[in-house]
Order: C-alpha cells, then sequence, then structure tokens
C-alpha cells in the first residue's frame, strides 16, 4: 500500500446521509468535471433543481492506496 495526497470525489447517500463512495482524480479540474457531471444527471432533463439526499464534492485528501489507485484508507483530510 503507498500513501499520497488527491483529489477524491466524494458522494454521501443512504438513510442516514453517510459517505458511500470516493475515487482519486487525475487533479481539481477533473474532480470538479465529473461533480457537475453527476449533479446534471441527478436533476435530470430540464429541471433546475436536485431535491434528493445525494450530495457530491471534491476534497483534497491524504489516502492509502493500491497500485490501482484504488482507495483503502483515508488518512486525513476528511472532516
Amino acid at each position: 500500500m503507498t500513501v499520497g495526497t488527491f483529489f477524491v470525489l466524494l458522494m454521501y447517500f443512504g438513510e442516514p446521509v453517510a459517505l458511500k463512495e470516493y475515487t482519486i482524480r487525475d487533479n481539481l479540474s477533473e474532480c470538479l468535471s465529473a461533480k457537475r457531471k453527476i449533479n446534471r444527471t441527478l436533476r435530470g432533463g430540464k429541471s433546475g433543481k436536485y431535491n434528493g439526499s445525494v450530495r457530491v464534492e471534491c476534497k483534497e485528501l491524504k489516502v492509502e492506496h493500491d497500485e490501482d489507485f484504488r482507495i483503502t484508507k483515508i488518512i486525513s483530510g476528511l472532516n
């Protein structure tokens, strides 16, 4: 396992809302682009507002990951 600092796309959902998915992204720009696409998909069609419980954010976190850059443990940066 290797430790590094990366921009991570975080998805919170469920009942109660909790962190369920997270993936390492190449840079902040790519993370924000993925976040926008997810938010547009959640809104659906021409709707301007999403009223569901899914929350998506990008954060710079220190994580432990495997050789395929799959996160095995979040070390710091998540409040």
